[in-house]
Formats: structure tokens, C-alpha cells, sequence
């Protein structure tokens, strides 16, 4: 019996679009419902072809317990011909104290969320350390399996977990945005001498 070797790329995409995104509100679990809206079915199925056209070797397809994460999935596995897993540990972050305030304050107010040792965390909720923690345990066994993973997760979790991967510093990089996905946005990484190396970030679908 032979082992696969680990997966050396990796295709990390954020969901469709949402109400509550249209809304702009953070909710974290509270959305955990949250069906998509049919311009996010129309991500869902762009993402899927872009990601077609890129032909991943074996692909194989993960998605948050969030029901847009995997409704996301859904069109990218169909073409794909293969199914989704759903794992816990790739969900949105959750904003703790911050439930039900708007999307702006992250910018208009982020500096409440700065703590010491470059930390980013919400009062009462998870912080970057938090999530790209759980991501990675999830993602371990992911990598294990060979092939390439595609991983549909939400926009707070890609931030966490690409400053994890990538080594920046995480007040910044928060901060810059650089790292911030558009709805159905998909990033390849590729590593490199055990080094993830960025292909492509966020790039926009449509």
C-alpha cells in the first residue's frame, strides 16, 4: 500500500454572497443558516469554473458547517466530479460583543480590537490566534490526504489563517486589508521547501 504525499497546493475561497453580507452586519454563529442569494448561486458557479480551468490534480473539496460554505462548494464539486466534505474548525470567526455591528466599524473602530504582543481579537469572541489555531488543526489531516484541497471558508477565517500560513504580522496585515476577500474570491498557494508561497490572492470572481 502506498501513501499519498502530502498536498503541496492549496485553494483557499471565501462563499457566495449572503443577505446578511448585503446587510453588512457581523453576525459570526448566529449566521450559521445564512443561504445564499441568487447573485451568490452565480458566484458559487464562476467560482467553480475558474477553479475548473485551473485543473487540480486529484482534487478534493472542504467546506465550514456553515450552509453558504457548502452551498458554495456544491457547483465546484459537481464539475470537479467529486463530493464535499464539510469540516468543523473552517467557520467564520466569531465577533463576540461585536454581534450586530456593521462591517465599517471594523475599519472605523479597529483599534478596539488591537491588544498587546500584536493581537487582534474580539472582546468576548475568538481572536486571529483562535481561528488560525483551529483552521490549522483542521486543515493537518487535509494536507495529509495528498491531492489538492479546496477549502470554502468565510472572509475573517482567510485573513487569520493566511496571516498563519504566510508568517506576516498580524496587526498590520489586518489592518492593510490585504488579505480581505471578496464574496466567492479564491487564493492558490503552493509550497515551497516547506514554505507556503502565494500563487494568486484574492482574486476576484465574477
Amino acid at each position: 500500500m502506498t501513501c499519498s504525499a502530502p498536498a503541496s497546493r492549496l485553494f483557499l475561497a471565501r462563499h457566495g454572497q449572503t443577505a446578511g453580507n448585503v446587510e453588512g452586519v457581523l453576525r459570526g454563529p448566529d449566521s450559521r443558516h445564512d443561504g445564499l442569494t441568487a447573485q451568490g448561486y452565480a458566484q458559487a458557479h464562476a467560482l467553480a469554473r475558474r477553479i475548473a480551468a485551473l485543473n487540480p490534480d486529484s482534487p478534493r473539496i472542504f467546506a465550514s458547517t456553515y450552509a453558504r460554505a457548502q452551498q458554495t462548494a456544491a457547483p465546484v464539486a459537481d464539475l470537479l466530479g467529486v463530493t464535499v466534505t464539510v469540516l468543523d474548525g473552517l467557520q467564520e470567526i466569531d465577533p463576540g460583543a461585536w454581534r450586530g455591528r456593521p462591517y465599517s466599524d471594523l475599519d472605523g473602530r479597529f483599534d478596539e480590537l488591537v491588544g498587546p504582543g500584536d493581537r487582534v481579537a474580539f472582546p468576548g469572541g475568538e481572536s486571529q490566534q483562535d481561528v488560525a489555531d483551529r483552521f490549522e488543526a483542521a486543515l493537518k489531516p487535509v494536507l495529509e490526504g495528498g491531492g489538492t484541497p479546496i477549502v470554502v471558508s468565510h472572509g475573517g477565517v482567510l485573513i487569520s489563517v493566511l496571516i498563519r500560513l504566510l508568517g506576516d504580522p498580524v496587526v498590520q496585515t489586518w489592518r492593510s486589508g490585504r488579505f480581505t476577500h471578496t464574496n466567492a474570491a479564491l487564493t492558490q498557494l503552493r509550497q515551497l521547501e516547506g514554505r507556503w508561497n502565494v500563487e494568486t490572492l484574492a482574486e476576484d470572481i465574477q
